[in-house]
């Protein structure tokens, strides 16, 4: 009888993580058109954490990017928000599975680029 418990257990998980997606892209503009910014995530199934690459073009600088892992369902339009204070500052919101925030501001003007996490 244990057996087929978790065989039933099994078959449920095996379903549940083929059904998820397991590669995710997103891009946002800025509203002076002058950055990019692109959200690349990948994992190998749905029940494991995103390793996500978050890439920025702005101006003349080289290609900034900022590596991390988290927990959330998708990585798109739903639970990915760009917040722009004025033309150089953007806070940038990633809704995880759990619901709690993680954020992390962007800097980006002809002078300076600055991407990290914040508290």
């Amino acid at each position: 009888m244990k057996l087929f418990y978790s065989l039933i257990l099994f078959s449920s998980l095996l379903m549940v993580s083929c059904s998820g997606e397991t590669s995710a892209y997103y891009q946002h503009v800025s509203p002076n058109g002058k950055v990019k910014v692109n959200v690349e995530g990948h994992r190998a199934t749905a029940i494991e954490s995103w390793k996500v690459d978050m890439k920025v073009n702005a101006y003349d600088f080289k290609e900034g990017k900022l590596s991390f892992e988290i927990y959330a369902k998708n990585l798109n339009k739903d639970n990915i928000t760009f917040t722009w204070s004025d033309e150089r500052n953007c806070i940038i919101t990633i809704k995880q599975q759990d619901n709690s925030d993680r954020k992390f501001q962007l800097i980006a003007s002809a002078e300076q680029l600055q991407l990290g996490e914040v508290q």
